[in-house]
Parts: C-alpha cells; sequence; structure tokens
C-alpha cells in the first residue's frame, strides 16, 4: 500500500509540471483541442473551415505569440465567437477523443462500414452523437458504452471479447480447427487402409516337390 501511494504521489509531481506548461505555454492544436465548435459538432482542431474558424485560429496563433495562457486564450475567442465557439474544460493529455478517433472504430448500422467509410444519414447521425458528447466531457469509453446500450455490441467495428461476444470470436477458429483434426485424421485412415498387406509365406519343402511333380507329370502327359 505505501508503495503504491508513493507511486501515485511521484506520478502527480511529475503530471503537475505538465500540466503547468501546457497552460503556460500552449500549442495553438492544444487550444482548438478545447474550444468547440457548435456549427460544425466537434472540436475545433476538426472543424470544417467556415467563414470564422481560420480567423479564429489565427487569433490564437497571435495570443501565444504574446505569452498568453490557454486560459486566456479560450476565454477570449469564446467570447468573441460567442454562439459559435465555446470553451470545453481542459482535461489530461490524450484524455480527449475527437470525432476522427472514434470514426474508425464506430459501425454504420446500416451500411455495415466504420463511420468513416460511410456517408448515410444513419452515420451522420451518430457521428452528431458523438461530437455532443465529446463537447459535454465525456471520454472514448463513455461514448462507446453509450452507442453500445443504444445499438448494441454490433455498434463497435471490433466487440469486446468477453463473454457471450468471446464465443462469437472464438467459435469459428474452434470449427477450422476441429474440421483440420477431422481431416487429418481421415487422411491418415485412408493412407494406412492402402498399405500392401504382409508377404505370403513360403511353401514347405515337401508341399514344394510335391507341385514340382505334378507340374512334371503335367508336362510328360
Amino acid at each position: 500500500m505505501r508503495r503504491a501511494a508513493l507511486a501515485v504521489a511521484l506520478l502527480a509531481l511529475v503530471a503537475a509540471p505538465v500540466a503547468r506548461a501546457s497552460e503556460d505555454h500552449p500549442t495553438s492544436l492544444e487550444v482548438q483541442h478545447e474550444l468547440y465548435c457548435d456549427d460544425c459538432q466537434t472540436t475545433l482542431d476538426d472543424a470544417s473551415s467556415v467563414s470564422y474558424t481560420p480567423a479564429a485560429i489565427h487569433l490564437i496563433n497571435q495570443m501565444i505569440g504574446k505569452g498568453y495562457k490557454k486560459s486566456q486564450i479560450k476565454q477570449t475567442i469564446a467570447r468573441k465567437y460567442y454562439g459559435h465557439l465555446r470553451a470545453l474544460p481542459a482535461r489530461p493529455e490524450g484524455d480527449r477523443p475527437t470525432l476522427a478517433d472514434l470514426e474508425g472504430e464506430i459501425m454504420c448500422p446500416v451500411c455495415d462500414t466504420t463511420l468513416d467509410q460511410s456517408s448515410s444519414p444513419a452515420a451522420r447521425q451518430i457521428e452528431a452523437l458523438i461530437s455532443a458528447r465529446i463537447a459535454a466531457g465525456d471520454s472514448k469509453q463513455e461514448i462507446k458504452d453509450l452507442l453500445v446500450a443504444q445499438y448494441g455490441p454490433k455498434i463497435l467495428a471490433a466487440p469486446p471479447k468477453k463473454g457471450f461476444d468471446l464465443l462469437a470470436w472464438l467459435l469459428p477458429i474452434a470449427l477450422l480447427l476441429g474440421g483440420a483434426i477431422v481431416l487429418g485424421a481421415l487422411a491418415w485412415r485412408w493412407s494406412h487402409t492402402r498399405e500392401p498387406g504382409p508377404p505370403t509365406a513360403p511353401l514347405s519343402p515337401a508341399l514344394e516337390r510335391r507341385v514340382d511333380e505334378e507340374l512334371a507329370r503335367f508336362d510328360e502327359g
């Protein structure tokens, strides 16, 4: 227990300077990742180029160049583009998913392809839901859990390998292995049935003389 507590404390000490560096000296993408575009239904770094997004990104870069902190830049952008862009709470690096992160891992229930390969209305509806949950601060796993609850495990491109889903993944493999074993056994049995039988025992000397005498008598006659 004491070792675990010490490990947690050390991790906290390491993470704190990283978080402070991200706040004091943010990158443009870090700021864009924490600004949500209501018109595009995704974060600014994944948003399409609508009328104001290039100007917003330009302003972000200017403020970074002038030494503004990340929270100050987010507040300024959210006020300037009120109704279009809003600030999201800061989360640990890599904890906030993007729509692009999930599009390749979620299936379209109509097309049987991943969302990034589908253009169906159903796919667009699911993408809108994902974007809304990203804006609400959900993690990737939380969004997947929500989609599974609404659409079932088949909504995931790779269903969780547990319970019945594990059986669905293992059953085809087991059938293939079983079939290979049966075929191998049949081939072995077939090859052995075609082997020649044991050689015939040689004639005894007495029987061989008798056969010779009979053949000689037959020739004389």
